[in-house]
């Protein structure tokens, strides 16, 4: 995984303990290259319907 993979899944881990009396256990993922991508549209696309079909205040 080129996004950071193992390694990023460790410096995220020992940033967790640092900040949390609560052991977080970290494991990277293998979901593929687009995962990213699907999700930053899927939350474009959250907003966009909340913005536009929201009610008003």
């Amino acid at each position: 995984s080129g996004a950071g993979g193992p390694a990023l899944a460790a410096r995220v881990e020992e940033r967790l303990a640092a900040m949390s009396p609560l052991r977080t256990e970290v494991r990277a993922g293998s979901l593929g290259d687009g995962a990213v991508l699907r999700g930053a549209l899927i939350t474009a696309r959250d907003a966009a319907q909340d913005a536009l079909f929201a009610p008003e205040d």
